[in-house]
């Protein structure tokens, strides 16, 4: 209980410092955000929300497929609806309560702590990985290199990839973090076909993450189209840092401060700035619509269930 008390109150303290230098970059570069032409386009900003619904629902699929592959599996809907239901509460300082949530709910659907601890290993592996691809194709629009430069990282992630989705690596894996847990491992029967669906999903999902941070920044000023490769990269690799950094609830500031970076000189610091804390704002109009569609699909479910034994 101490330990977790004097966490938290590190974690504050470290919010608080990151906060303070956005704060403080913020009043330095305020005449270049003043005087930026923006240009507001509510239908660019409604296209954006509505490709950030359509991730939400692809993550929540994959996390529910995965439930099912480590032997746990329960109907679409009420997995979805555990899911958005659950993801509000990674907003809580302390950066776990949505995985938390998830055990509460998971568990009065007849879900096992075990499993669930595996189907969210499987899940943020399946991140990392994705993720990582995204963050080296930002690095090369960054540094403006032919990919024949930057062939042996590409070779290494991708062959990585592939060795941390053979069936006995990424089983021994997740059994590694259940030890850490103090949990009983588990004997999973996963394809290698199932691995790698998921993991195209999860590149489909980050891809439609990144187009939503493209046209919310298009809803903020005429950027054309041809920069949507370095934007929508530059977006899921700074996302990849700020997940990487437990340290900082949500990557708050962090994300912020490599996706300025990673989109370098070629997009002004306003323009930069905006974007990514505007979006930030977006996600969480997402995830709150989100929430409030899983309690009204759970409402759903328990309004059947009771109608069922009724009858």
């Amino acid at each position: 209980m101490r330990k977790r008390k004097w966490r938290n109150i590190l974690q504050t303290i470290i919010v608080v410092v990151i906060l303070a230098f956005w704060g403080q970059v913020l009043v330095k570069n305020w005449d270049q955000l003043a005087n930026y032409p923006w240009r507001i386009s509510w239908p660019s900003l409604l296209q954006s929300l509505v490709v950030l619904m359509v991730e939400l629902f692809l993550v929540s699929t994959i996390w529910w497929r995965a439930l099912t592959l480590v032997g746990k599996p329960i109907p679409w809907r009420r997995g979805t609806a555990i899911w958005w239901q659950a993801q509000i509460a990674r907003y809580i300082p302390g950066g776990v309560w949505d995985v938390a949530g998830r055990l509460v709910l998971g568990r009065r659907a007849g879900v096992d702590k075990r499993r669930m601890s595996a189907s969210v290993g499987l899940e943020m592996g399946l991140q990392v990985l994705s993720a990582s691809l995204f963050l080296l194709v930002a690095l090369l629009f960054g540094a403006d290199a032919s990919v024949r430069a930057y062939w042996p990282f590409i070779l290494l992630i991708i062959v990585g990839s592939l060795l941390i989705l053979t069936p006995p690596v990424f089983s021994a894996l997740i059994n590694w973090g259940l030890n850490i847990l103090h949990r009983q491992p588990l004997i999973l029967n996963i394809t290698y076909g199932n691995l790698i669906l998921l993991f195209l999903l999860r590149i489909i999902a980050h891809g439609a993450l990144g187009l939503a941070f493209f046209l919310f920044a298009r809803g903020l000023s005429s950027i054309p189209w041809s920069q949507a490769p370095l934007m929508i990269s530059a977006y899921v690799g700074a996302w990849l840092i700020g997940y990487l950094a437990v340290f900082v609830p949500t990557g708050i500031g962090v994300r912020e401060g490599a996706l300025v970076l990673l989109l370098g000189p070629q997009f002004p610091f306003g323009l930069a700035t905006a974007s990514a804390i505007g979006f930030r704002v977006w996600i969480a109009v997402r995830d709150l619509l989100g929430a409030l569609l899983g309690t009204a699909m759970a409402r759903g479910i328990s309004t059947s269930v009771e109608r069922d034994l009724q009858e």
